[in-house]
């Protein structure tokens, strides 16, 4: 299943057990993550999450890793109520 899957997974049970808030920033950590490890390791390691150049794959995860993680604090029933 790997790391990603198993991320995944957690993201789902929190949103099943506690809400979409803390759901959506788990996922945003996850995707901030990915955009650190993207930068860091090299292609070899990280196998099919290594998709398109670089630079593309970093920024791509951290402005959805930004947004997510907004979108959790300021949606109706996230994290503010």
């Amino acid at each position: 299943m790997g790391l990603v899957g198993v991320c995944l997974a957690a993201v789902l049970a929190v949103a099943a057990l506690r809400s979409f808030g803390a759901a959506g920033l788990l996922l945003a950590v996850v995707l901030l993550g990915l955009a650190a490890a993207r930068a860091a390791l090299p292609v070899s390691v990280l196998g099919p999450l290594a998709v398109r150049s670089r630079w593309v794959d970093v920024l791509t995860c951290l402005v959805l890793g930004v947004s997510t993680a907004v979108l959790a604090v300021v949606a109706p029933g996230g994290l503010r109520g």
